[in-house]
């Protein structure tokens, strides 16, 4: 089972949606919701300036990519460099109302982004995370 996902999506009706659909399925032991990228690597400097250990890293990351201030692809990159110790334990995936063709194409080159999902999140792209989380 997956320990602990990080949703990253400034909308809080959508935070909400996936927060009672992940729970309904039992899909994960704890859910983490930051509403921009700037929160997300906020959580990450505690994490590090915490001392956690690696294995309480969020395993799964559910990414929007339109968000104001730090977007999406903006909190990728400065994942990446910021916490490459990071990057192999936990798994990307984009989930957003993106129809920019390259947006999607840009998703399937990132070696450290599983897939690119459209909202909204349902029981079967859950499925589809749960078996790509289990096959990386």
């Amino acid at each position: 089972m997956i320990k602990t996902v990080l949703s990253i999506d400034d909308d809080k009706v959508v935070q909400f949606l996936h927060r009672d659909i992940i729970e309904s399925e039992l899909f994960c032991e704890q859910l983490l919701e930051a509403y921009n990228g700037e929160e997300a690597l906020d959580f990450y400097n505690k994490f590090q300036s915490n001392g956690e250990p690696i294995a309480n890293l969020p395993e799964v990351i559910l990414l929007d990519l339109n968000m104001p201030g730090m977007n999406g692809w903006e909190f990728f990159e400065a994942f990446e460099k910021r916490y490459p110790q990071y990057i192999e334990k936990t798994k990307i995936f984009i989930l957003s109302s993106s129809i920019n063709p390259a947006d999607i194409s840009k998703a399937k080159t990132e070696k450290n982004i599983v897939a690119f999902l459209e909202k909204p999140l349902d029981v079967d792209k859950l499925t589809n995370i749960r078996v790509s989380w289990a096959k990386c």
